[in-house]
């Protein structure tokens, strides 16, 4: 069997309540609109003021995020910071590039220029936790985190580091928005609509006290057929000594448009027919990151030993047992994933 990995600690902020899991048993719903921005917490109550002017909204959520994931895990210093982002940060790009548009290359102000490479996320994480270890940024699209995640397995079970700190970091402007609304990219119904996303993970190849659950394995395909996918997830289940039985839920990404959705059901339909599907989009938004959004949910209900019925796809009232979830995300149909967790 694969070695396991721990998740200590994971917070969040997107369109639910900000740093609290009120979403659980009581999740704001947001229909009829096309975009959500996610709720910020106050972050003068954890940033200095003179170093939150410096810094960007995104860069804000992820300090913030960050340091809170280490506090509950009862860290000072990851041995490791990895995230992944799908444009990173993408408001201070389109800040330069305006501003160089305006004032004919004139008289630009640096400070959206330094802050718009997408490896700003996990550099300004390490800065302000003063970190001198392992330190790197993934860009792959709508699978960015599952790299990052990738990498941060391969890195716990080869014993060179023992924890890592892993997030998965997204924001929304109005540019990419009509960007690809126009490509029909994000085309949704009144249930679906774009979201910002930002989560920090605390792992650990060690189990503590206060662990949310257990990070069995992770499998990541390139256009994979069905019958790639059917073997992987066989392979998957047998190299962590379980079944599909064992299975209470599949976590999958429905976001309303087609596109998007007809992938996740036709898979659902060959390879677990009969194992109950759970959603998280309609809370949470779509995004580049909402993946990492999914791995807290999941992470959140085997923590609490339930799914609640708001996730369930079939709409029943009752909640399900939460010992085991596998989430399925794909990104446009080229990139899938699988990752299976388990209840410690």
């Amino acid at each position: 069997m694969p070695i396991p990995i721990y998740i200590r600690s994971a917070r969040q902020i997107s369109a639910q309540t900000p740093l609290t899991d009120d979403w659980f048993d009581s999740p704001i719903l947001h229909r009829d609109v096309a975009a959500v921005r996610s709720l910020d917490p106050n972050f003068s109550e954890h940033i200095p003021p003179l170093v939150a002017r410096r810094l960007c909204t995104l860069l804000r959520r992820a300090v913030v995020l960050s340091r809170l994931t280490l506090r509950e895990a009862g860290l000072e210093l990851p041995d490791a910071i990895i995230s992944g982002t799908g444009l990173g940060c993408i408001q201070n790009t389109e800040r330069f590039l305006h501003a160089i548009r305006q004032e004919g290359e004139q008289c630009l102000q640096p400070t959206a220029f330094m802050q718009s490479t997408h490896n700003i996320i996990s550099s300004t994480i390490a800065i302000d936790l003063k970190c001198h270890a392992y330190n790197t940024t993934y860009v792959h699209r709508g699978t960015s985190f599952e790299n990052a995640l990738l990498d941060t397995l391969l890195r716990l079970r080869s014993g060179s580091i023992r924890n890592a700190l892993l997030g998965g970091f997204d924001e929304l402007t109005d540019d990419y928005l009509q960007f690809f609304r126009r490509t029909g990219r994000w085309q949704f119904t009144p249930d679906g609509f774009a979201g910002e996303a930002a989560v920090s993970f605390l792992l650990d190849g060690q189990q503590h006290a206060n662990t949310l659950c257990r990070l069995d394995d992770l499998r990541l395909f390139y256009r994979p057929t069905p019958d790639t996918l059917r073997h992987a997830l066989h392979d998957l289940l047998t190299a962590n000594a379980c079944s599909l039985g064992d299975i209470d839920a599949v976590l999958i990404g429905l976001n309303t448009n087609p596109d998007n959705d007809t992938v996740y059901l036709d898979t659902a339909a060959q390879l677990y027919p009969a194992t109950p599907l759970i959603r998280y989009k309609h809370l949470f938004g779509e995004s580049f990151s909402a993946s990492a959004l999914a791995h807290y949910v999941a992470a959140t209900c085997l923590r609490r030993g339930h799914i609640p019925s708001h996730l369930r796809l079939d709409s029943a009232a009752a909640s399900l047992p939460a010992r085991r979830i596998l989430i399925h995300n794909h990104s446009m149909n080229k990139t899938h994933t699988l990752t299976l967790l388990s209840a410690c």
